[in-house]
């Protein structure tokens, strides 16, 4: 009985995955740099964080090599304008449906969102977030590396305009959050416009 569990539970996910989840790639044309792309649902994502430089972008604590492991970090501002042609930065209704098609509950879509080389993380579907952490404008300082990866989204807060939305991953959940100072840097995954 036990085995026959573990059995569907495997064909379950193996159906889910090839449904759900293909990987390509795309050359970014203005500096030539290849990313790996990933098909989740109907949606199809940068499988690595934007690592094109702005002049509101940046490497965590300065250091170039934390730029070709994690990406750079961006102000909101720029964020909005990083993604090549073709590509957007996601709102928070498209991080919505994200988090919806990698699992139900916050544990699975941490799990399932997170790379295989982050603690716990499983990576099913292929999105690979990294825990690139970000810079706190109001503590003037770099933060959170090795322990949350977070994505701006293109949604303004609803009440202030210095705030956007992000979506977090973290040891205790992922989801959609509200607030967020526009002069923090958080990493960047563009989602490819919808024909």
């Amino acid at each position: 009985m036990k085995k026959e569990m573990i059995m569907g539970k495997i064909l379950v996910t193996v159906v889910l995955l090839a449904t759900f989840s293909m990987a390509g790639t795309m050359k970014d044309s203005r500096d030539g740099k290849t990313y790996k792309t990933v098909k989740i649902g109907d949606q199809v994502w940068m499988a690595e964080n934007l690592n094109y430089k702005t002049s509101g972008s940046m490497c965590y604590d300065n250091k170039l090599s934390n730029c070709k492991k994690y990406g750079r970090l961006y102000a909101w501002e720029d964020a909005k304008a990083a993604c090549p042609t073709g590509w957007h930065l996601p709102s928070t209704e498209e991080f919505e449906t994200l988090l919806s098609n990698v699992g139900s509950s916050s544990k699975e879509r941490r799990e399932n969102l997170r790379a295989a080389s982050w603690e716990n993380g499983a990576d099913e579907f292929g999105f690979s977030a990294l825990p690139a952490g970000d810079y706190s404008s109001s503590l003037k300082r770099f933060i959170n590396l090795g322990d949350y990866a977070s994505f701006w989204s293109s949604t303004e807060h609803r009440f202030n305009s210095a705030y956007a939305n992000f979506l977090n991953i973290n040891d205790r959940h992922a989801g959609v959050y509200d607030r967020s100072e526009k002069l923090g840097g958080y990493s960047v995954r563009c989602l490819q416009d919808s024909n």
